[in-house]
């Protein structure tokens, strides 16, 4: 019981965390609809996942949103594995 609740809570962390990082990259594009002072701010907070997409976008790759799409399922990934772990190794 205490894994299945370690692995549910891991995943909607990541979830949330990630897909907010997500977002926030995807609207640093000048002419994206959300556009905005914003997403710095957003991008600060969820810098350790999205550092790498970041870096991408402003090297100017020429499919930049499908290469950061790409980065942020396997930082998803990543991060649902480690704080399922965290979770997991805690004694409750």
């Amino acid at each position: 019981m205490k894994d299945e609740n370690a692995y549910k809570k891991s995943l909607v962390f990541s979830i949330c965390y990630v897909g907010f990082a997500t977002i926030v990259l995807l609207s640093m594009y000048p002419g994206s609809f959300l556009h905005g002072d914003w997403a710095v701010i957003g991008l600060l907070v969820t810098f350790p996942v999205s550092i790498i997409s970041f870096g991408v976008i402003y090297s100017g790759f020429e499919n930049s949103p499908l290469i950061v799409l790409g980065i942020q399922i396997i930082m998803f990934l990543l991060t649902w594995y480690l704080s399922y772990r965290c979770l997991r190794g805690k004694k409750t």
